[in-house]
């Protein structure tokens, strides 16, 4: 891909790379570390220094360390509150979509690099994030993509727009990376706890969703964790923050998650997007293709009444 780099606030076009930095048309460079290329904007909440210093800033590897006694139980033995159960048939049929070669993006890519290659392995798949906990292909600010227009067939973008803070730019941006015709996969909470703290600023609506994306067709939509899963990650967070005590804390999350773990279960009788199960669910997942046209806001409002009654 490295053709189609281009610096993120210039949109000078890169001309080499070095084990060190890049250079791009202007004479200008950003660095590499570690073998990744650094390509954050100088206007970008992230800094290099973050990637140089290994700082923690929107995730800590650590948590996923099933090493460690606590999150073992937490990850492999207590039941989760919340479930997104057609991700996998998501993500399969998406790949259907895609034809060999097609050229991926991942945006905030966590831990799951792997994962997303082998779901989209007849596919050239590039992965990123804003900090190097895991390793992804090339570290930049969604804000400010590094990458020319129209060079991706398929934006993933999972659990990540909540956390941009900027939302409206970063949107802005997923559609101009993406090719005519291409397609955009977003998922993103409705309702769900304030974490990775200080970096989560937003949650969406299905009509807050649908607005961010103007040049773009619905695919499809899906409610990832419905309303059941929401009320028990509510009560669960609700029981936990009465006390500060770890040890009050981390009973509370036991007998939350044993207790309230089912109720997710719930949320396969009301699996199709409509106006009563839009009101309140933990999270959506929208597929759109990115088109010619620019879609009115009230135009964009109008799909909201064509969800089933």
């Amino acid at each position: 891909m490295h053709e189609y780099i281009i610096h993120p606030d210039t949109h000078s076009k890169l001309v080499s790379k070095t084990d060190s930095y890049l250079l791009f048309e202007d004479e200008s460079r950003l660095p590499v570390y570690n073998g990744i290329p650094v390509l954050f904007s100088v206007d970008s909440l992230f800094k290099e220094s973050d990637v140089k210093e290994s700082r923690k800033t929107t995730q800590d590897a650590k948590h996923l360390d099933t090493s460690n006694l606590k999150n073992y139980i937490r990850r492999k033995v207590l039941p989760s509150l919340c479930e997104d159960s057609k991700i996998e048939q998501r993500y399969d049929s998406l790949s259907e979509l895609l034809p060999a070669q097609a050229k991926v993006l991942i945006i905030g890519t966590g831990e799951k690099a792997n994962y997303y290659r082998n779901k989209f392995s007849h596919c050239e798949v590039i992965t990123s994030d804003v900090h190097n906990e895991f390793r992804p292909d090339y570290i930049f600010d969604g804000h400010f993509i590094p990458f020319a227009d129209c060079c991706f067939d398929l934006v993933l973008a999972a659990q990540v727009i909540e956390h941009t803070i900027n939302p409206w730019k970063f949107c802005q941006e997923l559609q101009r990376v993406v090719t005519v015709g291409g397609l955009l996969q977003i998922e993103a909470p409705q309702t769900f706890p304030y974490h990775a703290e200080p970096y989560d600023f937003f949650r969406f609506t299905f009509t807050g969703i649908r607005s961010l994306f103007p040049f773009c067709e619905v695919i499809k939509t899906e409610i990832t964790e419905g309303n059941a899963a929401m009320v028990a990650v509510t009560i669960s967070n609700y029981l936990i923050n009465t006390s500060s005590n770890k040890l009050v804390r981390s009973s509370w999350l036991f007998v939350s998650r044993i207790f309230l773990g089912w109720l997710k279960y719930l949320d396969k009788l009301q699996p199709v997007p409509n106006r009563r199960t839009v009101s309140m669910p933990k999270g959506y997942a929208f597929t759109f293709q990115k088109d010619t046209l620019k879609r009115k806001p009230e135009d964009l409002l109008q799909e909201f009444y064509k969800l089933h009654k």
